[in-house]
């Protein structure tokens, strides 16, 4: 008896002790180790069956584990659309010369030259000037015109390309309707998940709700950038492709 209670006693602090974790614990690793845990009971559950030739148990088993699985499917994307976007999210687009960066909540851009006569400069410290004399310099690799060009329309608004093709730089007249030498080059997985604000681990639902998240801000049809929606859905290509 005395075994009984001491095994139970120290079962109750060990429920104790992971229901404290659990409350304590970050969600997304919370989540995995639900996953972990999940896949192992199930392997130890087959590897049981298997060896006492019992897997016919199985033809019982899943027809009644699929719609549990699907609701809870069901029921975890809902709670993600309702809870919004995460806070903190941020988005990286490294180009030849910039290095740029999306917040997720204020859809505010950042940037940095790499490179060239402004080299180690902050966007944001340059005037308009400046930054189209920047953009004279980074015409020949499209990438680099296509990020500027969004910093400006959204810092600037519309108008610097009015102005620029009025004063006769280059950096107007050659760009009938904003982008004309923009365009996207190939993508790595790496510079996709930086794009979208995600790690190595994401998954396609992941994937799915970063894109609609970032598309809601950038979006042309909402003031966002040709440019950066097109680079958005580049990356969500990208990396459906290889899960």
């Amino acid at each position: 008896m005395v075994g009984y209670f001491i095994l139970g006693v120290g079962a109750l602090v060990a429920l104790l002790l992971l229901a404290r974790w659990i409350a304590n614990a970050d969600p997304r690793l919370l989540a995995w180790t639900v996953k972990v845990a999940g896949g192992v009971a199930l392997l130890i559950i087959g590897v049981v069956l298997f060896v006492s030739d019992r897997l016919q148990w199985l033809m019982y088993l899943v027809p009644l584990a699929l719609p549990v699985y699907f609701q809870w499917r069901s029921n975890r994307m809902r709670r993600r659309n309702a809870q919004g976007p995460a806070p903190g999210g941020r988005s990286d687009v490294n180009t030849g010369w910039l290095r740029m960066e999306l917040d997720h909540d204020s859809g505010a851009m950042r940037g940095a030259v790499l490179r060239g006569r402004f080299a180690g400069r902050g966007l944001a410290g340059m005037s308009l000037d400046e930054l189209r004399e920047l953009l004279d310099e980074v015409g020949a690799d499209p990438d680099s015109v296509g990020v500027l060009e969004a910093y400006l329309d959204r810092v600037h608004g519309p108008g610097w390309r009015g102005g620029a093709a009025d004063e006769g730089t280059g950096a107007g007249s050659s760009r009938e309707g904003g982008s004309g030498r923009a365009g996207l080059s190939g993508m790595t997985e790496p510079e996709a998940l930086e794009i979208l604000g995600l790690g190595p681990n994401a998954g396609v639902d992941d994937i799915k709700e970063a894109h609609r998240r970032l598309m809601a801000k950038l979006h042309p049809d909402r003031g966002g950038s040709t440019y950066l929606a097109a680079k958005i859905n580049q990356a969500k290509d990208t990396l459906l492709k290889r899960r």
